[in-house]
């Protein structure tokens, strides 16, 4: 089925809906963050120098993986400039990113050992670049050295943050108004600097655009104590409209506990990049007392889980057909299988996901257990590949820790209260409607009459996932086979728990939400734009168009 036309206009009214999260004049809120609270709390440090000091492996091996790092030895001069480029003339972008791997890894030796010498380092380098640096440039790529040394630069400040002689206000100031402002928001959500994504297609750039500004917006928030700016990433990880956000990150769920990432088609590199950016966005975001690794019924997890499979070298993987919207006008773009590119590849992200989901949480994690051993003893970046920067590294010894060591995050309300709504498509305000009342029937379309079978009831069920139940019928709204297919139809079905029948509700702006199966990330999709009375819902990818936006209307 072959769409006409897309609702580009969309793209500005989300972009308002979101800018709306950001206080006028850049207010810092008053809403406190707990200190120090990126990757790593206090109780995280205890445990490590306790762990460490009694010899414990394997945080002991860990631990000599950071002392004999290159980049972890004291003494080192800044190498702070006013502007660095990535992509393009003049890229300097390494200069950035070994000074932030010192910085870190100093900081880390400092807060472990009480070395001031390694305090001392870390300190003066951050001091320099806070000082100097007023310009990140280049290509396009300049939103991805905003997003990765953002998040990088905020995390070693924050464990610096109560060192002598080091400037948190300056630091402050340099990531929000070099890094976040000009690059991150804008890229993320447009503002005064230019349209989002660079002024492409919504879903042009690769999942990892969106996940490093994320995680630099959520990491700049908390350590500039900035409220607004910290839920401006939360909320864009649970219904932003790029590809970062989970449901666009991870569009496929499949059986056995796996799901699909959105970069799987393309190489293995990215894949896993992108699935350590998402970890790091959800450990901070844990640290915050915000259980993201759990939203949408622990979707992250069986990404994870897919991702480590096929990389251990397991072929029995599922791969749906995916489709996006590339270039400026968005022309179609298709994966059909799993890419082998850079399979194996090491990266040090593994045992921050290991330890989260089986020794805080409690949770099989056969994968990515598998997976973690054979990257164990995680280390650091190596100056001789610049890709291995992309990621802090050294998570033995960060991340490790006994089991139900972690305590337990609460899950948010979800955006969308119980009760029983109306859904009127934003094409021509039709209601969505049972065609009638047995297992089977047809979903469609039509003109709002009051009917019982134009009313239906919205449940909560965690993780701001729903079930949608048709007041006539008493039966669940359902994607036909539990289709990812386009065109699947949505039909009425008994209750099975099936991922087909839940629903998250996601907002495009205005007042109107995606009506979307969580299982293929296709929203409720009135076929070919019809203006009919009758005209069958189906699922299709989100295109943007006013066939797939609904107002919920409560009635009771």
């Amino acid at each position: 089925m072959i769409k006409k036309f897309f609702a580009i206009s969309i793209i500005l009214i989300f972009l308002v809906s979101m800018i709306g999260y950001v206080n006028e004049g850049n207010a810092a809120t008053t809403t406190a963050f707990a200190h120090p609270g990126l990757l790593h709390t206090q109780a995280d440090f205890d445990r490590m120098k306790q762990m460490v000091d009694a010899g414990t492996q394997p945080y002991l091996d860990g631990w000599n993986q950071l002392v004999n790092s290159s980049l972890s030895q004291s003494g080192w001069t800044p190498r702070a400039t006013a502007t660095i480029i990535r992509g393009g003339t003049g890229d300097n972008v390494a200069l950035l990113y070994i000074d932030i791997a010192r910085a870190y890894q100093n900081a880390l030796r400092w807060k472990i050992s009480g070395d001031t010498a390694n305090g001392d380092t870390a300190r003066d380098i951050l001091n320099a670049w806070s000082s100097t640096l007023t310009t990140v440039s280049g290509n396009a790529d300049r939103y991805l050295a905003a997003g990765l040394y953002g998040y990088q630069m905020a995390n070693a400040a924050e464990i610096m943050r109560d060192y002598p002689g080091f400037d948190v206000a300056q630091m402050q100031e340099m990531l929000l108004n070099v890094f976040y402002k000009p690059l991150n928001e804008r890229f993320l959500i447009g503002n005064e600097y230019g349209q989002d994504h660079n002024d492409a297609y919504i879903q042009n750039y690769w999942a990892n655009w969106d996940l490093s500004n994320m995680a630099a917006t959520v990491a700049i928030g908390i350590f500039c104590d900035r409220r607004d700016i910290y839920d401006i990433g939360v909320e864009y990880f649970k219904n932003g409209a790029g590809n970062g956000s989970i449901y666009n990150a991870i569009p496929f769920l499949h059986p056995d506990g796996l799901a699909q990432w959105q970069e799987s088609g393309r190489d293995q590199a990215h894949t896993q990049l992108g699935i350590g950016l998402m970890a790091t966005i959800n450990e901070m975001a844990w640290n915050q007392g915000d259980d993201l690794y759990g939203w949408a019924n622990n979707r992250f997890l069986r990404a994870a889980e897919y991702v480590a499979k096929y990389n251990n070298g397991d072929d029995d993987v599922p791969f749906s057909t995916y489709e996006w919207g590339s270039g400026t006008n968005g022309a179609t773009q298709t994966q059909t299988v799993i890419s082998s590119a850079s399979r194996n590849e090491y990266r040090p992200i593994w045992e921050m996901i290991y330890n989260h989901y089986a020794n805080r949480m409690g949770l099989a994690v056969p994968n990515i257990a598998v997976r973690a051993s054979l990257v164990r003893t995680e280390g650091g970046p190596n100056t001789q590949y610049p890709s291995t920067f992309d990621q802090l590294g050294f998570g033995t010894l960060l991340y490790t820790r006994p089991a139900g060591n972690g305590g337990t995050a609460i899950l948010p309300d979800g955006n969308i209260s119980n009760g029983t709504y109306r859904f009127t498509v934003r094409l021509d305000g039709k209601a969505m409607e049972a065609g009638g009342t047995s297992k089977g029937a047809i979903v469609q379309k039509s003109t709002y009459n009051g009917g019982t079978n134009q009313q239906w009831t919205v449940t909560h069920l965690g993780g701001g996932q729903y079930s949608i139940r048709n007041v006539q019928s008493g039966l669940y709204l359902d994607v036909e086979s539990a289709s990812h297919d386009h065109g699947a139809k949505f039909l009425l079905w008994g209750n099975n728990g099936g991922d087909n029948q839940k629903f998250a509700f996601i907002p495009t702006g205005d007042g109107y939400y995606r009506i979307t199966p969580v299982h293929s990330n296709k929203p409720a999709d009135v076929v070919d734009f019809s203006t009919a009375d009758g005209a069958l819902i189906q699922q299709w990818r989100y295109l943007l168009g006013s066939n797939q936006q609904w107002r919920l209307e409560s009635l009771y």
